[in-house]
């Protein structure tokens, strides 16, 4: 698989939010360890949000860190750097989490039943609604019975597409 800007931002997106983004970006740039400190400062981010999204991205390991102790200080100072290696594998994983999860949510709604208010507030199964009595508890109005296809038909969609995207990166490892 080749892996692309796109697919990068993609995954890195999905793992540590819109922020973790413009971290790599910088790692990616500098092609070397950056220490958390200068990210902060690249990035115009509190220190806390910056290890807060790389211990995220370590977690997958999505990047790397050396650690070394600062003489004068006695603080230990942790460098960065980007595992590019990683990117397909997390791509193709968090692909079938994604199906599993959507192949999850559609048998919920073939086999449920769900009402909804009708300022369209609230959307609950059949076992909630019955314990609110059929009325919302935000605005107190009767909940109504709702027609999932539409819904039902826009999941398989989606999981239809990653099972196509998915397929097209079999064909292209093989």
């Amino acid at each position: 698989m080749r892996v692309t800007e796109s697919v990068i931002t993609e995954v890195v997106e999905e793992v540590g939010g819109p922020e973790a983004v413009a971290l790599i970006g910088i790692l990616r740039k500098n092609r070397k360890k950056v220490s958390e400190f200068k990210l902060a400062a690249l990035s115009d981010m509190d220190i806390k949000t910056v290890r807060n999204i790389l211990y995220k991205l370590f977690h997958v390991n999505l990047v790397t860190y050396t650690r070394r102790k600062d003489r004068q200080k006695g603080w230990y100072i942790y460098s960065w750097i980007f595992n590019k290696k990683r990117v397909p594998d997390l791509y193709i994983s968090l692909k079938h989490q994604k199906i599993e999860k959507l192949r999850g949510r559609l048998e919920k709604e073939r086999t449920g039943q769900f009402y909804i208010c009708p300022d369209l507030t609230l959307r609950m199964d059949f076992e909630h609604a019955m314990n609110f009595d059929f009325r919302c508890p935000e605005c107190g109005k009767l909940l109504m019975p709702v027609e999932n296809d539409k819904t039902i038909s826009n999941i398989e969609a989606q999981v239809a597409e990653l099972e196509k995207i998915l397929a097209k990166v079999d064909k292209k490892q093989d």
